[in-house]
């Protein structure tokens, strides 16, 4: 799986319009999924995009890393899995 981690989204931004700001700069996409203040119901400007082609995951953090949207620069990494604890006899892992 390649999941990016996104920082630095305009806080109105939508999960489309930052698919369509992915998807124009040649890397499709999976999922989509910004981060919302449940209250506010805005973006504390970070979320996730997870491509479809999992080797392409280096060149689009190079392509996407410090380009703008809206006039805001945007941060991108790869997501970070971390293991939570035992889930059925197993590990379960989590996106952060």
């Amino acid at each position: 799986m390649s999941k990016l981690f996104f920082v630095n989204i305009p806080y109105n931004c939508s999960d489309r319009e930052l698919q369509e700001w992915v998807e124009s700069r040649g890397f499709k996409t999976r999922s989509i999924r910004i981060v919302r203040d449940l209250v506010a119901g805005v973006s504390p400007a970070f979320g996730y995009v997870e491509l479809q082609d999992d080797t392409q995951t280096h060149e689009a953090i190079h392509v996407l890393n410090g380009k703008k949207m809206r006039n805001q620069t945007i941060f991108v990494k790869e997501a970070q899995v971390q293991i939570t604890g035992a889930s059925r006899g197993g590990l379960e892992r989590r996106t952060a």
